[in-house]
């Protein structure tokens, strides 16, 4: 018995488990990479959003014709113009990934600007910016940590949907395994070859986004009693 061998073997007597947990590491560093870009891009963009005016009517403009186009589409075809790889994968992900979080944080940022306490830095002479990032993010930061948790799966999600049809990169993901695994699905007694990269795709998912959860309600100050 070894465990290397317990998830059953490929079509060329490779080891299932082996190669599942080398597609995990693969789709969770995308997933994280591509959270850590976004996010980055949102928060910035997302705060100067919802205190500019004049940039809150340019990228109101922007974002109404960016969100015409379904985004797995605008990644499906970013995926096919370029060599289908890890970094252009990346940069599918994240060439417009980021206005929704930046539209979200600009809400945000525009129910908070307005109280009293930033009124009145206002007035005695505080930039916009230092307003931005010591008067608003931190209370934000439980809103931030929550939407990173749907974030992550959701990432995990499109990798392993664009792989599913056809569309991944040529390296081994949970996509790519559940895309080579499909013909298992009718040979009896090799429906465990498929179930397997799923049910680990879906329980990577859960995790992270249990996590992810409990660190925002961490992150919550109106959650802490004195």
């Amino acid at each position: 018995f070894s465990i290397r061998w317990i998830f059953g073997t490929g079509e060329s007597g490779q080891s299932t488990f082996d190669a599942i947990w080398y597609g995990a590491r693969i789709s969770i560093s995308l997933a994280v990479l591509c959270t850590a870009i976004n996010f980055t891009l949102g928060i910035l963009i997302g705060a100067l959003w919802g205190f500019a005016k004049r940039v809150d009517i340019v990228m109101n403009e922007v974002r109404n014709v960016i969100a015409i186009v379904p985004g797995t589409l605008i990644t499906s075809v970013l995926v096919l113009v370029f060599s289908p790889n890890f970094a252009t994968l990346l940069f599918a992900m994240c060439v417009t990934g980021w206005i929704g979080i930046a539209y979200s944080l600009r809400t945000q940022v525009i129910i908070i600007r307005d109280r009293e306490y930033n009124l009145a830095s206002k007035c005695l002479g505080t930039s916009t910016f230092r307003i931005a990032t010591k008067n608003i993010l931190p209370f934000m930061i439980s809103f931030i940590v929550t939407l990173m948790a749907n974030s992550l799966p959701g990432y995990i999600g499109t990798e392993a949907f664009l792989s599913y049809i056809g569309l991944g990169i040529s390296d081994t993901t949970l996509g790519k395994i559940i895309y080579n695994a499909q013909s298992a699905m009718i040979v009896p007694g090799w429906e465990w070859e498929f179930w397997c990269p799923v049910l680990l795709s879906a329980f990577i998912s859960i995790i992270l986004f249990l996590v992810g959860q409990g660190l925002g309600d961490a992150a919550d100050p109106r959650t802490h009693t004195l």
